[in-house]
């Protein structure tokens, strides 16, 4: 059985203008077999200094799952160029959080002013 000499993946990148849905249709990019994501960037004509950058700042996912540089390429992938984060998630989430329980303790605390102000 013999192999390709290059394989199709697809390419796409993404901004925060985006709103994290995929508006516009990826771009093919023919990579020999083989390749790894290093590989495809580079080929994108990225130099070795910014697809450091991107791989540290963890901004390249295959199918929306965290790239590695030496992870192989399949026929068919599609890698993500995605806009650095802008707040850690986990920080996000904890702030969603607390304001939810602001808002949820808010309407008890009200009532409670409201029934000490009667009763003064």
């Amino acid at each position: 059985m013999s192999h390709p000499a290059s394989i199709t993946i697809q390419w796409v990148e993404l901004t925060a203008s985006d709103g994290g849905l995929l508006l516009s249709n990826p771009t093919a990019l023919d990579v020999p077999a083989g390749s790894t994501v290093l590989h495809a960037l580079l080929a994108l004509g990225l130099n070795t200094e910014q697809v450091q950058a991107r791989l540290a700042k963890r901004s390249v996912s295959v199918f929306g799952v965290h790239a590695r540089a030496d992870q192989l390429l399949h026929p068919g992938d599609r890698l993500e160029l995605l806009d650095t984060l802008q707040v850690d998630p986990m920080v996000s989430r904890r702030r969603r959080a607390a304001h939810k329980a602001r808002l949820e303790a808010a309407p008890a605390e009200s009532k409670r002013a409201r029934r000490s102000q009667k009763q003064g």
